[in-house]
C-alpha cells in the first residue's frame, strides 16, 4: 500500500497544473539565435512560463517584443542576452510590457523606435539590469501606474528625438507608479528630461548613484509627486537655457497641484544652462516638506538655486549646501550652514569638486539631517564635524 500511495502521489504531482493552467516541467532555458531552438525572441517569449529563462544570443533581432505572459512570485520570466548584448529593434516600440508582471530584462538593448523604447502600463515586479535604450522618437523607458520596479546599471540615450512634442521622457516614472528604484544608470544626451518622476502622490521612488548629463533638461525632474529621494547623483550639462540640473515642479497637468516630502541630498549639480536646482510652479501649486541638504551646486549659468513657486507649507530645509554661484535667496526655506562661493574645490575646471585640505567647508556643517555617507559613499563625519557639500574631506 505504501508503494501504491507513492505512485498515486507521483501521478498527481505530474498532473498538477502550472501557473498558466497547464501541466509542464520545471524552469527551462529557451535559447534564441543562430544556435538556439527559437529564431525570434517573440516565439521564445510566447512559449515561456513562470521560472523560465529566455537566453538570447548577442546580436540584433527585428520585430520587437510584446509580452503576453506573466511570471509568478519567486519565479519570474527572465530575458537575458548571452555572450554579449542582445539588441531588440522595432519601429512601433521594441518592448511592449503592458500590464504584465514578474519579469526581468538583463543585458538587453532596445533601439531605433519610432515611438517608445519600453512601455509598461499597470505592470508590476519588473527588473531592468544592464539594460539600454538607444534612440526613440518618444520616451525611452516609460512606466505608467507600475509598481515594484528596479532599474540598475542602465544606459538610456538618444530618446525624445521628436523634440518637445514627444510623449514622456528618457526615463519616466509616471501617473501612479510606486516603489521604483533607479540606480547606477547613465541617462544622457536625450531630447527632453532625463529622469522624470511625475504625478505620483505616493511614489516611494529612489533615484541614486546615477550620472545624468547632456539632456535638454532638467536632468532629474520631480513634478507633482510625493515621497521621492534624489541622492548621490552627478547631474550636469542640461542644455536648454530654461532648464536646471535638478528641477522640482508643479505643472498644471497635475490634479493635486502638490509636491511634497522630497529629499535632495549628496548630489553634484554643475554646468547646467540654468540653475543647479530650480523650484518652479507653472501657475499655482503647493510645495511642502522639502529637504535639500549637503549638495554641491557649482558652475551653473544662472545660479545655484532658483525659487519660482507660489505656495509652501510644512517644514522646508536648505542646509549644508555649497552655493558656488553666490548667495541664494532662501525664501520659505529654513536655511543654515550653507557655504557661498568656492570653498576650495580640488579641480573644478576638470569637474573635481572634492574639498581641498584647509577648505572653509570642512567640519563646518550641521549634523542635523546630514546624510550618513557622502557622494563617494564614505561615512560622515570624517573629521571633527560634518563637511558642507556633497563630498566629505577624507
Amino acid at each position: 500500500m505504501r508503494v501504491l500511495a507513492g505512485v498515486v502521489l507521483l501521478v498527481a504531482a505530474m498532473a498538477a497544473p502550472t501557473a498558466e493552467g497547464t501541466a509542464g516541467p520545471g524552469p527551462r532555458t529557451l535559447h534564441v539565435g543562430q544556435h538556439g531552438e527559437y529564431a525570434t525572441v517573440q516565439a521564445a517569449a510566447d512559449a515561456a512560463r513562470p521560472g523560465d529563462t529566455v537566453a538570447i544570443e548577442a546580436g540584433a533581432y527585428s520585430g520587437g517584443l510584446t509580452i503576453h505572459h506573466d511570471g509568478a512570485a519567486g519565479r519570474p520570466i527572465r530575458f537575458t542576452g548571452v555572450g554579449g548584448t542582445a539588441v531588440l529593434t522595432g519601429e512601433s516600440g521594441p518592448l511592449a510590457i503592458g500590464g504584465h508582471g514578474w519579469l526581468e530584462f538583463r543585458n538587453l538593448t532596445v533601439a531605433g523606435s519610432t515611438s517608445f523604447g519600453v512601455y509598461a502600463d499597470g505592470a508590476h515586479d519588473l527588473v531592468f539590469d544592464r539594460f539600454g535604450v538607444d534612440g526613440s522618437k518618444d520616451g525611452g523607458l516609460v512606466l505608467v501606474e507600475s509598481k515594484h520596479v528596479r532599474i540598475t546599471g542602465c544606459d538610456i540615450h538618444g530618446t525624445n528625438s521628436r523634440g518637445t512634442s514627444a510623449d514622456h521622457e528618457a526615463l519616466s516614472i509616471a501617473s501612479g507608479s510606486e516603489d521604483v528604484e533607479v540606480s547606477g544608470c547613465r541617462v544622457h544626451d536625450n531630447g527632453e528630461e532625463g529622469i522624470d518622476v511625475k504625478y505620483d502622490d505616493n511614489a516611494h521612488v529612489r533615484v541614486h548613484n546615477n550620472i545624468v548629463t547632456g539632456n535638454r533638461g532638467p536632468n532629474i525632474y520631480v513634478d507633482s509627486s510625493s515621497i521621492v529621494d534624489i541622492y548621490d547623483n552627478v547631474v550636469s550639462g542640461a542644455h536648454n537655457e530654461t532648464k536646471a540640473g535638478i528641477g522640482l515642479a508643479v505643472e498644471d497637468y497635475s490634479e493635486t497641484r502638490l509636491l511634497s516630502r522630497v529629499r535632495v541630498f549628496d548630489n553634484l549639480s554643475t554646468g547646467n544652462a540654468q540653475a543647479g536646482l530650480s523650484l518652479w510652479v507653472e501657475s499655482t501649486g503647493t510645495m511642502r516638506d522639502l529637504t535639500i541638504v549637503n549638495n554641491t551646486f557649482a558652475g551653473n549659468a544662472t545660479g545655484s538655486v532658483r525659487i519660482d513657486a507660489d505656495r509652501f507649507a510644512g517644514t522646508n530645509i536648505l542646509r549644508n549646501n555649497v552655493f558656488g554661484e553666490g548667495p541664494v535667496t532662501a525664501g520659505p526655506f529654513a536655511a543654515d550652514h550653507n557655504f557661498v562661493g568656492d570653498p576650495g574645490f580640488a579641480d573644478p575646471a576638470h569637474g573635481d569638486y572634492h574639498l581641498v585640505a584647509g577648505s572653509a567647508a570642512v567640519d563646518a556643517g550641521s549634523p542635523v539631517l546630514a546624510p550618513a555617507c557622502d557622494l563617494d559613499g564614505h561615512p560622515r563625519p570624517a573629521g571633527r564635524g560634518f563637511d558642507i557639500g556633497a563630498y566629505e574631506r577624507r
